[in-house]
């Protein structure tokens, strides 16, 4: 049965750094997309704005079944143990390992990011370009959204010539349930090595540390070991490792 955003919210509060991404679909520009399942102590949530659903689960696997039940085909990212159920019921066409990181402030670190500056909807084409030189070593970001300028949590770093050479800031903000899901960081490659990602990354972590958003995380595939280092030297720390893939019946 299909539950209510009150009855999710409790439960995806029990595990805010885990549960980030699904707190952030319960943000009123989002809350039409999100349908939740709640069963005890465990819930789902299958996300409809994409043309493939996002199915993301927490808990047991009592509502993970229930919402798996509403769909052919899926984007998952579910807990390690999560990922037989799905395995019973669906084919699995890929599966990536992850890794959450989680930013508390008092283990944030930052770095000089005088050189970084704010991006908004004027620097759309910009950053498409910068993203683009990612493309054919499979490294550009591949959650990128124009309307994520709108938070105003886009940052980068330009030559003196104007021209973007990195950029980040977040896959999902939302002030109404203090949240900041950080992605989108990238260098291009022919100007790696000088410290942009780190400033790229303090920036936009000391934006929302002045929100005073609550929870900060981002995610790094496993075997990243270079984006986990700039992460860590900003302050972030591993909270837990989870499956992202695509499944369909």
């Amino acid at each position: 049965m299909i539950a209510s955003a009150s009855q999710a919210r409790a439960l995806l509060n029990l595990d805010r750094h885990w549960c980030i991404y699904a707190l952030g679909d319960l943000d009123a520009r989002r809350e039409a997309d999100s349908h939740w399942f709640c069963h005890h102590e465990s819930v789902a949530l299958l996300y409809r704005e994409f043309d493939t659903p996002i199915l993301f689960s927490s808990g047991a696997t009592n509502a993970l079944i229930e919402a798996m039940q509403q769909t052919e085909r899926c984007f998952v990212q579910i807990p390690l143990d999560h990922l037989d159920t799905v395995a019973t019921r669906f084919q699995l066409q890929w599966t990536r390992r992850m890794h959450r990181l989680r930013l508390d402030p008092a283990d944030f670190k930052p770095v000089d990011h005088n050189s970084v500056s704010l991006l908004t909807a004027a620097d759309e084409a910009d950053i498409r370009k910068l993203y683009a030189d990612g493309e054919q070593a499979n490294e550009s970001p591949d959650f990128f959204f124009a309307s994520q300028l709108d938070d105003a949590t886009f940052h980068g770093i330009r030559l003196v010539d104007g021209t973007l050479v990195a950029a980040g800031g977040t896959h999902l903000y939302s002030t109404q349930e203090s949240i900041g899901a950080m992605g989108n960081v990238y260098t291009h490659r022919e100007h790696r090595g000088r410290g942009y990602a780190a400033a790229i990354t303090s920036a936009i972590a000391q934006s929302l540390l002045d929100r005073n958003i609550q929870t900060i995380a981002l995610n790094v595939k496993q075997g990243n070991d270079t984006a986990l280092r700039i992460y860590e030297r900003v302050g972030f720390r591993h909270y837990r490792d989870y499956w992202e893939g695509l499944a369909h019946r």
